[in-house]
């Protein structure tokens, strides 16, 4: 085999640096070849982050913030030149640092990386049947319909009735999370106390706190009866009670249900993201299963059956979930699901109590899973 063979791969560009100083580097110089995988190992506190994001992207970038005009650079954050005598050899840099993605359960690959915003638009031109605008194609976007009177002051005015819709791709059971949850009562409070005995055992709802007091105080459910004894409407106003502004000790508070409060404060987080003692309340109390309407997908009945040449919107799974491609999983935040019904047998573990919707109903506890 040839010499030039041999050194093809050699003959690349470099990257050079030489005297780097950042952080702990002690005047490191290294020569890094260009369109090849290097790789950059060692213990924690070598400096492998200080020499490839400190100096080497970090001077990339400034050098690119560089380019453009005074007036833009005012609106950029100032970058100094990194601690290092010689730098060169540099190209634009692609930086892909070590912080995780955000903690919105409702990022996906997709929205991270904008080719959901670009499988819309292919799909709201090429799609058929043609449903409408990349809007149609969103899972995040709900449909909307609306009709009312309006007034046009246009020679002699007159009212006239318009109607107003936008179609958007969200699925309406599970909101566009792509999974329903099932959340145990007994998880959430013991229901042969008072809330003034301490009957609710949330994270962060002990009895004297704030979370306590809005709803003790709040006129609904008397706080000295047990929970089990409260009648229809007070267990209605007590776990699903529609968001109701009051003063509370003379402060302005919301009111609402215990079951979307958890929904809203908890369950729209992604798990990951959670405190320890917080994720080990939800993985006890709360049950997640794929939504039956849109199997996962999120997408509205309308979005998955545009296709194009026989290929839905959501046919790729690692743009809707994630998981296949090795970054974080969109997380469902609540919905509505609902169990099988069966015959109890005498072997059977006793029933729970489980909350979805705006709906009571017992389940044995090895029935996890939601209906075909």
């Amino acid at each position: 085999m040839s010499e030039t063979a041999l050194n093809a791969a050699d003959s690349h560009d470099l990257i050079r640096v030489h005297g780097a100083r950042v952080n702990n580097l002690k005047d490191v110089s290294v020569e890094i070849p260009k369109r090849r995988l290097t790789v950059f190992t060692g213990v924690s506190g070598s400096g492998k982050s200080s020499l490839v994001f400190g100096t080497i992207a970090a001077e990339s970038q400034r050098l690119i913030n560089e380019t453009y005009s005074a007036f833009v650079q005012g609106f950029m954050p100032t970058m100094t030149r990194p601690e290092v005598d010689v730098l060169d050899g540099l190209t634009t840099a692609i930086l892909v640092d070590q912080e995780r993605m955000g903690a919105n359960p409702r990022s996906t690959v997709g929205t991270a990386t904008d080719a959901n915003a670009m499988l819309r638009i292919v799909f709201s031109r090429l799609g058929q049947p043609h449903i409408g605008s990349p809007k149609a194609f969103a899972f995040n976007v709900p449909s909307v319909r609306a009709t009312g009177a309006m007034t046009v002051e246009r020679g002699a005015s007159k009212t006239v009735r318009r109607s107003f819709s936008v179609t958007g791709g969200m699925c309406a059971r599970c909101e566009g999370m792509g999974a329903v949850s099932d959340v145990e009562l007994a998880q959430l409070f013991d229901d042969s106390k008072s809330l003034a005995e301490g009957a609710l055992t949330i994270p962060g709802y002990k009895a004297g706190g704030w979370n306590y007091r809005l709803y003790s105080a709040s006129g609904y459910a008397d706080p000295d009866k047990p929970i089990r004894d409260y009648t229809e409407t007070e267990l209605h106003d007590f776990l699903y009670r529609e968001p109701t502004r009051m003063k509370i000790a003379g402060i302005n508070m919301t009111y609402e249900g215990l079951i979307p409060r958890i929904q809203k404060s908890m369950l729209a987080r992604d798990k990951e993201a959670m405190q320890p003692h917080i994720r080990a309340f939800v993985e006890r109390a709360v049950t997640f299963t794929a939504c039956p309407d849109c199997g996962g997908t999120r997408l509205s009945e309308a979005a998955r059956l545009s296709k194009i040449k026989g290929i839905s919107a959501p046919a790729d799974p690692r743009l809707v979930r994630g998981d296949r491609a090795g970054l974080p999983v969109a997380r469902p935040a609540g919905g509505h699901a609902v169990g099988r019904r069966g015959t109890a047998r005498q072997d059977d573990p006793p029933p729970r109590l489980l909350a979805h919707g705006r709906h009571l109903r017992l389940r044995r506890a090895d029935d996890r899973t939601a209906p075909p």
